[in-house]
C-alpha cells in the first residue's frame, strides 16, 4: 500500500525559513571551523608528541602520512551516507566522529593506536562535502556562493585558532590536554546540530525512492518530473554511480584538478613555514606570524571569490583564481625581497589558492544531482588531500635529487596552473541556474 500525501508532507518540501537558513549558517560554519581546528592541531602538536614518544623523524613522517591516508578512507565511507540516510545525520556523524577521534587521541600509548585514533578525524574532514550537499540545497541561487563562502572561510579561522590555542594549552595541559579540551566545543556543536531540519531536496529524493521501492514507479516518474528532479535508483547509492554515463567525466575532471590543486596549496600551508624559510630565508617566529596575517586575508579570498562566483560562474572563478593564485606563488618564490614583499606576496597567494575553496565546493554541489550529490563531493573530497600527501614528498623529493629549495617550491606554480587547466574539462553551470537544473 503506497501512503498519499498530507497537508504536512508538503510542507517538509518547502523551502527552509530565513531564519532556519541562518541558524544552519552559523551552525555549520561553527562546525567547520572546530573540524579544521581539530585537524590542524595534530600537525602542530605533531613534533611535542613525537618528542614524547621518542619517536624518529622518519617515524613522525610515517605516522602523519598513516593519518593522512586513514582520513582519506574514513571520510570516503561518509559519502554514500549523505546520500541514502540524508544531509542532517551525515553531520550529526561527521561531528561526533571529530569529537571521538579528539578524546581518543588523548589515550594514544603508541604510533598505531595514535594513526587509528586520529584517522576517525577524516569524519571531520568529511564535513565539508556534507556542507556541499547540505547548504546548496537549502541557499537561494542568486546568492549561495557568498554564503556558502561565509562558511568555508573556516577554514583559516580554524588554522589560526589552532596556532594560538595549541601555542596556549600545550604547555599548561599537554599534548594529551589539548585534544581533550578541542572535544568540548564539538559535542556543543552536536548538540547544535540536532536542531537542524533535513534538506528539502534530499526528502523528496527519499520520497521518490519510497515510491519506486513500492512499485509506484509511474507515479515516481511524474513526481519527479514535476519537482525537476533526476529519479533515482532504488537500489544501494555507492560511488560506481559517478563512474558511469554523464557523470564520469565531471568526476575525473574534478578528483584529478583537486588532487593537483592540494599539491600546491601543502606546500604554501602545511610546509608554509619550512619554504618561507628555506626559500625567502625568514625565521621561523617571523614566519609564523606571516601564515596569520596571510590567513586574516584568505577569509577576504573566500567572501570575494565566492561573491564573484555568483556573478561570472562557479567554474569560470575557480580558473580564474588558480591562474592568479600561480602567478602569485611565482612572484612569492622567484621575485619578492624583503619582509614586507614576502607578505604581500604570501597573503596574495593564499587569497586565491585558499579562497578558490568557496566557488569550489558550492560548484561540486551544483554539478552532481541530488540523488549522488553527496556522493560526488565527498569523492572528490576525500581524492583531493592525496595531492596534500604528495605535495610535501614532491617539495622534498626534488631536492633529494638536487634542485635547491627555491626550484623545489616552483613545482607549485605548475600545479596551480594545471589545475586550472583541468578546469576547463568540467561542465559549466550557468550563474543563478536551478539547482538540479544545473546538475
Amino acid at each position: 500500500m503506497i501512503r498519499t500525501f498530507t497537508r504536512n508532507d508538503e510542507a517538509l518540501f518547502e523551502p527552509l525559513s530565513s531564519r532556519r537558513v541562518a541558524y544552519t549558517t552559523v551552525v555549520a560554519f561553527l562546525a567547520w571551523t572546530l573540524a579544521v581546528y581539530d585537524q590542524i592541531t595534530f600537525g602542530n602538536l605533531l613534533p611535542v608528541i613525537g618528542d614524547d614518544f621518542s619517536w624518529s623523524s622518519s617515524t613522525r613522517s610515517y605516522v602523519a602520512t598513516a593519518v593522512s591516508a586513514g582520513s582519506v578512507l574514513i571520510a570516503l565511507t561518509v559519502g554514500p551516507v549523505i546520500d541514502r540516510l540524508g544531509r542532517r545525520p551525515a553531520l550529526l556523524i561527521t561531528t561526533s566522529g571529530a569529537a571521538i577521534s579528539s578524546g581518543l587521541a588523548a589515550l594514544a600509548i603508541g604510533p598505531i593506536s595514535l594513526v587509528l585514533t586520529r584517522a576517525l578525524s577524516g569524519f571531520g574532514a568529511a564535513e565539508q562535502s556534507v556542507n556541499a550537499a547540505y547548504l546548496n540545497e537549502i541557499y537561494g541561487s542568486r546568492r549561495k556562493g557568498l554564503m556558502y563562502a561565509m562558511v568555508q572561510a573556516g577554514w583559516p579561522v580554524g588554522v589560526m585558532l589552532s596556532a594560538g590555542l595549541a601555542a596556549v594549552l600545550e604547555p599548561v595541559v599537554g599534548w594529551r590536554g589539548v585534544f581533550v579540551v578541542a572535544t568540548f566545543p564539538l559535542l556543543v556543536i552536536l548538540l547544535l546540530r540536532t536542531g537542524l531540519r533535513e534538506s528539502p531536496h534530499f526528502l523528496k529524493v527519499r520520497r521518490l525512492r519510497e515510491l519506486q521501492s513500492a512499485g509506484a514507479s509511474s507515479e515516481a516518474r511524474t513526481l519527479a518530473r514535476g519537482w525537476g528532479i533526476e529519479q533515482p535508483g532504488a537500489g544501494r547509492v555507492t560511488y560506481a554511480q559517478l563512474l558511469r554515463g554523464r557523470l564520469l567525466r565531471p568526476t575525473l575532471v574534478l578528483c584529478l584538478a583537486f588532487f593537483v590543486k592540494l599539491i600546491a596549496d601543502s606546500q604554501l600551508t602545511v610546509l608554509a613555514t619550512t619554504v618561507l624559510r628555506d626559500v625567502k630565508g625568514v625565521s621561523i617566529t617571523n614566519a609564523l606570524w606571516m601564515v596569520v596575517v596571510a590567513n586574516l586575508v584568505a577569509i577576504a579570498g573566500y567572501l570575494a571569490l565566492g561573491h564573484l562566483g555568483d556573478r561570472i560562474g562557479r567554474r569560470e572563478t575557480i580558473i580564474l583564481a588558480q591562474c592568479a593564485a600561480a602567478a602569485c606563488t611565482a612572484w612569492l618564490i622567484f621575485a619578492a625581497h624583503g619582509a614586507a614583499s614576502v607578505v604581500i606576496g604570501y597573503s596574495a597567494t593564499l587569497f586565491f589558492a585558499q579562497g578558490a575553496a568557496a566557488p569550489l565546493f558550492t560548484y561540486l554541489g551544483e554539478v552532481f544531482p541530488t540523488r549522488v550529490r553527496g556522493s560526488g563531493a565527498a569523492l572528490v573530497g576525500a581524492v583531493g588531500p592525496l595531492g596534500g600527501i604528495v605535495g610535501p614528498l614532491l617539495y622534498g623529493g626534488l631536492q633529494d635529487v638536487g634542485w635547491t629549495a627555491t626550484a623545489a617550491a616552483g613545482s607549485g606554480v605548475v600545479a596551480c596552473a594545471v589545475a586550472a587547466a583541468l578546469m576547463f574539462g568540467s561542465p559549466r553551470v550557468r550563474p543563478g541556474a536551478n539547482l538540479e537544473a544545473g546538475a
